[in-house]
């Protein structure tokens, strides 16, 4: 009886443990103004037939006291695909977007373009 409660308590503990590592892992969104260039803007169709819009903006970054350009990609589904499509190349943009990381790459899902 005593072995059987250990190996519950065991597998609690390891049931915990990966809980909290999954948590750890989870995308946090927040919102963020976004200043910058944008380099490309492409509308695509969804598989439910509904527009959305990818641009890609300019953002400087720095690596190890190395400093570069990393294009990053800022999407608008919804009511903002409008916005977005009004958006062109080699112009700049400022935005409310919501920030995302996942596996250390950073996105943006607009939110409102500031005039």
């Amino acid at each position: 009886m005593e072995k059987k409660l250990n190996t519950a308590k065991a597998s609690l503990v390891s049931v915990i443990i990966i809980a909290v590592v999954l948590a750890a892992g989870m995308v946090q969104a927040k919102d963020v103004l976004v200043e910058s260039e944008i380099k490309s803007v492409t509308t695509q169709i969804d598989k439910n037939g509904n527009d959305y819009v990818r641009v890609i903006i300019s953002e400087e970054r720095e690596l190890n006291g190395i400093k570069y350009t990393a294009g990053v990609p800022m999407m608008a589904f919804g009511d903002t695909v409008a916005q977005a499509q009004a958006l062109s190349a080699g112009e700049q943009v400022k935005a409310i977007c919501s920030a995302q990381e996942y596996q250390g790459r950073t996105s943006y899902t607009l939110v409102q373009v500031i005039d």
